[in-house]
């Protein structure tokens, strides 16, 4: 009897134990099959954060390339109008030679009425310094335009550089290419102005100070022309700057102050 007693409570516990060890296996392999489950939504995870780097990244480089591209062209077409303008301007200066001397020459036979020959000096040195004047400001705004041009190259590179980070430059590129063609319409200003020649019409000797009054004021008026086409391209270009520097001003968080609490 006590065998037979001792002999269930042994089959009892074997099969407590092996119903155990089932159960163990059975939660170990749930386990097992969590972790697994676990690791592969991990990879799966990561390999579409990689992918999603891996596209930003192409169209980053996409859009790098594409701004470098268009700034090249931009550089280049600032430097082929420069070099076409300079150009334009010395072959307009040949063509006008021969005619200035001509012209020269009309005036001293004008000036032979006039009896007072330091008035006639001195005519003649204003007939000729007012064309030399002519020329060296139109060589200033020349240069004038080609730091503008530079300043707005590098306006440009700026924003590529901001719109690369995620700045919307949008009212950027808008005013560069305002400010380009500003710079444009400066230098037909230039080339116009760069054909002209003035002469002195001798009316009287007693009218020979309202003559060349009349002559310095057609430059002068002529040159206000000139001188605003290239303020406009100057205020084109730093209207340019200021939206840049406003577009990525607002790109920027403004960070929240911190507040140091009352002990």
């Amino acid at each position: 009897m006590i065998k037979k007693y001792i002999i269930v409570n042994i089959l009892s516990v074997s099969l407590f134990l092996a119903a155990g060890f089932v159960w163990a296996e059975e939660s170990v392999s749930g386990v097992l099959d969590g972790a697994r489950n676990g690791v592969e939504e991990n990879n799966k995870i990561r390999d579409e954060r990689e992918e999603i780097r891996a596209e930003i990244k192409a169209r980053q480089e996409e859009l790098r390339q594409k701004n470098l591209e268009s700034r090249e062209a931009m550089r280049q077409e600032i430097e082929d109008r420069k070099e076409e303008l300079k150009a334009k301007i010395e072959e307009r200066r040949r063509e006008l030679k021969d005619l200035m001397e001509q012209k020269r020459e009309e005036l001293k036979q004008r000036l032979e009425k006039i009896r007072d020959e330091r008035k006639k000096g001195v005519v003649e040195r204003i007939d000729k310094q007012i064309n030399e004047l002519n020329d060296r400001l139109l060589d200033h705004y020349v240069n004038v335009l080609e730091k503008l041009g530079r300043l707005l190259v590098r306006i440009a590179e700026r924003a590529d550089n901001a719109e690369e980070r995620g700045v919307n430059v949008s009212e950027v590129r808008t005013a560069i290419d305002e400010a380009n063609s500003a710079i444009a319409k400066a230098k037909e200003a230039i080339e116009v102005q760069s054909g002209k020649t003035y002469t002195i019409e001798i009316t009287t000797e007693e009218g020979l100070k309202n003559d060349v009054g009349t002559v310095r004021q057609a430059l002068h008026d002529d040159l206000v022309l000139v001188r605003d086409a290239v303020k406009d391209a100057h205020e084109a270009i730093r209207n340019a700057a200021t939206t840049l520097a406003n577009s990525v001003e607002e790109f920027i968080p403004t960070p929240t102050p911190t507040v140091t609490p009352t002990p």
